[in-house]
């Protein structure tokens, strides 16, 4: 059976709109954003529609396909349509219908635990003022001579209401139903079953508001009847979410998967692939991003996301470690020291600070070490820096260069200070913030004697170590001279790059600390990267 009505009339009362959702024949698409407007939004748009005011008008994509995965409608949770009625899918509007159905309607309850607070607004019958519609206090009990329930507008319960009224006061009710009864919604509607088609339509529309991200709109291009995108995606966020992965991280791992599938870091260059082969692909790409982050830990101590100094790095990995068998070979270590050289080299250089290139020309060259062939990977990667990186760089947890002092540091396996005892980097650096490190000179000691302007030099990375909050508390703002005799062991001075400073440190010398002790770090940025010290070229970067 056929309905028309859409290409009679371009526009829908309220009470059609109300019976076509209670029969399931308009629906919400996986893809949409879910309900967000607030009471007072829903409110204003009530009181636009009972004044007049255009409210704009409502996208539909008609389809006799139904999506296997599907969106509530706000709170409610829609039944199934008729089989031989086509279903309406809202593109555009969804705000706008969730909130006339959840004013309107009493016959589909509200999922459990769901918010409804903005469904119940009621007409101020004898108000003066501008906007006559309010909502009450959820334990006030309404005086139905002052508040009618908008929820009563199509239904019969009404003619209780008013038939006890004065009649001045029952004629404002019916002129309240009178006017909403006579509301019209502009309705635009397409008819096809090429979703492709549709999501390009849905693109161009967010693209006027608040566009869809590449997620976003790679799940439209994927429907299926048996995989989702959105879905699968969700279960890798919680599955990686020691890692620091969440929601926002999305757009990330469709980078690892483009790098998967089509060796390029940007996912639009996949849209145009068949959905089958990101599905088929799919374990594949998971294995790759697991399999990196394995890596990451172990080899490179990096325990949270918040710590890889660029994302990129991920993707580029998880395109190394990609594999349709399940169970992971022992990566060769001619390959595995080569990774790491091209990490700490692109780490150094801020290699895709500004993306571009770099990232293809990695994956290009990571592919051919993952095929046993030559390899230029990071062996060009020109890092621009000396000891004035660690002098000129403060400690800042989002900048680059803090991310990867951190992971210098962590690679020494550093040694609590007083206790001596080992640091547990995963406990500590899977936290990813500013908590567990800390100035060697301590940052009171050094107000007390430095210029107002030294906070540059007190705060530069040179000055700081993985410090134990208990340790911490020990040193307070005392000067290294006095804590530092409480350090028994040569090693532990060793494992914070101090052991050829204790000089300095035993006579509070901190010009002369920062030098030498950057001058430390800098040798240990040359082993790292496997640079020989002739080949060095000397520059200043600041991030």
């Amino acid at each position: 059976m056929s309905d028309n009505r859409y290409i009679d009339k371009p526009y829908l009362s309220i009470a059609y709109l109300i019976n076509d959702i209670e029969r399931g024949r308009i629906r919400i698409p996986s893809f949409q954003r879910g309900f967000v407007w607030d009471r007072d939004r829903v409110l204003y748009f009530i009181d636009s529609i009972y004044k007049g005011f255009p409210f704009g008008s409502v996208l539909i994509w008609r389809t006799r396909t139904p999506l296997r995965i599907e969106r509530n409608l706000g709170p409610y949770k829609l039944p199934d349509n008729e089989p031989e009625y086509p279903i309406d899918y809202v593109l555009d509007g969804q705000q706008r219908i969730t909130s006339i159905f959840g004013i309107f309607q009493n016959i589909i309850a509200p999922e459990k635990n769901e918010k409804t607070d903005w469904t119940d607004l009621y007409f101020k019958i004898n108000s003066q003022e501008s906007i006559p519609f309010c909502y009450l206090d959820s334990d006030e009990k309404p005086d139905l001579k002052k508040y009618f329930p908008l929820k009563l507008v199509f239904g019969s319960g009404r003619h209780k209401v008013t038939r006890d009224m004065d009649e001045e006061y029952a004629d404002k009710i019916e002129g309240l139903v009178d006017r909403f009864k006579e509301a019209n919604i502009p309705v635009e509607r397409f008819e096809t079953e090429e979703r492709k088609y549709v999501a390009t339509v849905f693109e161009r529309i967010n693209r006027q508001g608040l566009e869809l991200n590449t997620f976003e709109l790679l799940s439209v291009w994927n429907w299926s009847e048996d995989f989702d995108l959105q879905e699968k995606f969700r279960e890798i966020l919680e599955e990686l979410e020691y890692f620091d992965f969440n929601e926002s991280k999305s757009d990330l791992l469709l980078k690892c998967c483009s790098a998967v599938i089509k060796n390029s870091a940007d996912p639009k260059d996949f849209l145009d692939m068949p959905s089958d082969e990101v599905r088929e692909k799919f374990n594949e790409i998971k294995t790759g991003i697991f399999r990196a982050i394995d890596f990451l830990k172990t080899e490179l101590r990096v325990f949270s996301l918040k710590l890889l100094p660029m994302e990129n790095i991920l993707v580029v990995l998880s395109s190394f470690f990609a594999s349709s068998k399940k169970q992971a070979g022992t990566v060769p270590e001619k390959q595995n020291e080569c990774i790491k050289k091209w990490f700490w080299r692109s780490c150094f250089s801020e290699r895709y600070r500004r993306g571009g290139k770099n990232i293809e020309v990695d994956l290009e060259e990571i592919q051919k070490l993952k095929n046993g062939q030559d390899s230029e990977l990071g062996k060009k990667i020109n890092i621009p820096i000396d000891k004035n990186y660690f002098l000129q760089n403060n400690f800042r947890m989002s900048s680059i260069a803090t991310k990867t002092f951190i992971l210098i540091l962590a690679d020494k396996e550093p040694l609590n200070f007083i206790q001596g005892t080992k640091i547990s980097l995963e406990d500590v650096l899977s936290q990813g913030n500013r908590k567990e490190f800390h100035h060697i000179f301590p940052k009171a000691y050094l107000q007390k004697g430095l210029k107002e302007d030294s906070d540059n030099q007190i705060n530069c990375l040179a000055n700081f170590c993985i410090l134990s909050r208990t340790d911490n508390n020990e040193i307070k703002d005392s000067p290294p001279s006095e804590y530092i005799s409480k350090i028994s062991k040569d090693k532990i001075l060793k494992s914070h790059f101090c052991f050829e400073v204790l000089h300095e440190l035993l006579n509070n010398d901190f010009e002369s600390f920062l030098d030498k002790r950057a001058s430390l770090l800098f040798n240990r940025v040359r082993e790292l990267s496997q640079l020989p010290q002739q080949k060095s070229e000397k520059g200043k970067r600041t991030s």
